[in-house]
C-alpha cells in the first residue's frame, strides 16, 4: 500500500518556503529542517513492506498543487502530525485527501494533547494520541486488507526506540540534506524537565521514561549521512543529548576512535552540562550548543518552572565559549508574571554573556501545557480558537491577559538591535 507523509509546518512561513530559503539572505530553520518524526514514520512503514511518498508544504506553490500531487501519487494513505499552530492546514489537507477517496490519519502534539477537538474535525478518519511507528504500519496493514479500525486510537508508549529502523529520507529529503550539506538526527524521546511551557506535552506523547538510542545506533546513522550522502556535518535535534552522561562519554569516545572528521550541533540544558563534558564534546567536532537558558532572571525562571538559576546559565554558557565553539542562546518571553525588570535582566545576560547567536522567543500556551491549563482554568486567555494560535510568536492577537505584549515587542526590538 502507498501512503504519503506529509509536513503541514508552515504557519510562519508559507509555501514554497524551500524555494525562498535558498535564495540569498533568507536561511530560517524552519524552512529547511527534515521533519524527522515523518521520516522515521516513513521508515517503519517501509520495513513493513508499505510504499512511502512525502508531500511537503513548504516545496509546493499552494493547495492546487497539492491537489495535482496527490492525483499523481494515487495513495490509499494520507498522513499527517501537527502542533497546534498547523491544525488548520492539517484539515485542509485532510479535506482534499478525503475528496479522493484516500485515507486520512492524524497524530502529533495537537492531536495526542486535546484528541476531543480532532473528534469534531470530519475530515480526520483516524486519530492516533501518542507514538506512531507501532500503530502506523498495523494500520496500514489492516486498510489493506479491508478492515475498518476504529477512529480513536491511544497507543502505548514505546519501551524503547533502539530498535526502530533508521528514517527513510526518500530522493526528496536527501537532496536537501545534500544542499544543506547537514543531516540531523533525533537520538532521545521525553525529557526529565517540568517547564510549564512544554510539559506534560512530552509525557503525553513519550510517556514517563526518558527513551535513548545507544552510542552505537547513532553512529549508524552518521555512518548513513557520511557513506550514502557524502555529509559530515550533523544537527543532534532532541534537547536532552546530554542528559545521559554515560552515553555521551560513549559517544564521544566512540567518535575520538575513529578517523574520521565529523562536525555536529546540539541542544542542552545547563544542568546537565560541565566542563568535562564540554572538553569531550569540543574534541570530537561539536562545533555549537544551542542552550535553552530562556532567561536570566530567577524570577522568571522560577515563574516558568524551569529549574535552573542565572548563575548556572552564566556558568554553563561561559564554560563552552571557553572552548572557542559557538553559542546559541535562547530567550523565552511573554510570561504571564514575567516584568520589565525580567526581560531587563534577560538583556544584561546576554550582554554578560555575549554569545555568538541569540534567539528571542515568544512563549505560546498550547494545549496540553501546562500553562495553557493553569491560563484557561483562570480565565486568562482572550480565545480557545486554535487556529489563533502562532509557532513561537504572538503577532496577529494577544493570547494571555496578563501579558504585556506591547513591552515584550520593545523589548525584542532592542535584543535585535544589540545581538544581531
Amino acid at each position: 500500500m502507498l501512503a504519503v507523509l506529509s509536513h503541514v509546518g508552515i504557519r510562519n512561513i508559507g509555501f514554497d518556503a524551500f524555494e525562498r530559503n535558498f535564495a540569498p539572505g533568507f536561511d530560517g530553520l524552519d524552512t529547511y529542517i527534515i521533519p524527522y518524526g515523518l521520516t522515521t514514520l516513513g521508515g517503519a512503514l517501509r520495513a513493513a513492506g508499505h510504499g512511502v511518498e512525502y508531500l511537503d508544504l513548504r516545496m509546493v506553490k499552494g493547495w492546487e498543487d497539492v491537489e495535482t500531487r496527490l492525483r499523481e501519487l494515487k495513495p490509499k494513505v494520507l498522513a499527517c502530525g501537527f502542533q497546534t499552530p498547523n491544525r488548520e492546514f492539517a484539515i485542509r489537507l485532510c479535506e482534499i485527501a478525503q475528496s479522493m477517496g484516500i485515507t486520512t490519519i492524524v497524530g502529533g502534539p495537537h492531536v495526542s494533547c486535546v484528541p476531543t477537538d480532532c473528534l469534531n474535525i470530519a475530515a480526520f478518519d483516524h486519530i492516533v494520541v501518542g507514538e506512531g511507528d507501532k500503530i502506523l504500519p498495523e494500520l496500514c496493514d489492516a486498510l489493506e486488507q479491508g478492515q475498518k479500525p476504529q477512529r480513536l486510537i491511544h497507543t502505548e508508549p514505546l519501551r524503547e526506540i533502539e530498535s526502530i529502523p533508521l528514517p527513510y529520507l526518500s530522493p526528496l529529503y536527501e537532496d536537501v540534506v545534500r544542499r544543506k550539506k547537514c543531516g540531523f538526527i533525533v537520538t532521545s524521546r521525553g525529557c526529565p524537565g517540568r517547564c510549564k511551557y512544554c510539559q506534560p506535552v512530552q509525557k503525553t506523547l513519550y510517556g514517563n521514561r526518558i527513551k535513548f538510542r545507544s552510542a552505537q545506533n547513532i553512529l549508524r546513522e552518521v555512518d548513513y549521512y557520511r557513506e550514502a550522502l557524502g555529509v559530515g556535518k550533523f544537527f543532534i535535534m532532541d534537547d536532552m543529548f546530554t542528559v545521559n552522561r554515560s552515553r555521551v562519554n560513549e559517544f564521544t569516545d566512540l567518535l575520538a576512535e575513529r578517523d574520521q572528521r565529523v562536525e555536529y550541533d546540539i541542544s542542552a540544558r545547563v544542568d546537565y552540562f560541565d566542563q568535562d563534558m564540554a572538553d569531550r564534546l569540543a574534541a570530537t567536532g561539536c562545533n555549537l550548543i544551542s542552550f535553552g537558558f530562556e532567561s536570566g532572571s530567577n524570577h522568571k525562571l522560577a515563574l516558568m518552572n524551569k529549574q535552573t538559576t542565572r548563575e548556572q546559565n552564566l556558568a554553563a554558557g561561559k564554560i563552552w565559549k571557553k572552548t572557542g565553539k559557538l553559542v546559541l542562546a535562547n530567550i523565552l518571553a511573554a510570561i504571564p508574571g514575567e516584568t520589565e525588570e525580567d526581560l531587563a535582566e534577560d538583556f544584561s545576560f546576554v550582554d554578560e554573556l555575549r554569545p555568538t547567536m541569540c534567539y528571542f522567543n515568544w512563549m505560546v500556551p498550547f494545549p496540553g501545557s501546562m500553562y495553557y491549563e493553569e491560563l484557561l482554568a483562570a480565565d486568562m486567555l482572550t480565545t480557545t480558537d486554535f487556529n489563533s494560535f502562532e509557532m513561537n510568536v504572538v503577532h496577529s492577537m494577544p493570547l494571555v491577559k496578563n501579558v504585556d505584549y506591547d513591552m515584550v515587542r520593545r523589548w525584542e526590538q532592542k535584543f535585535k538591535e544589540a545581538f544581531r
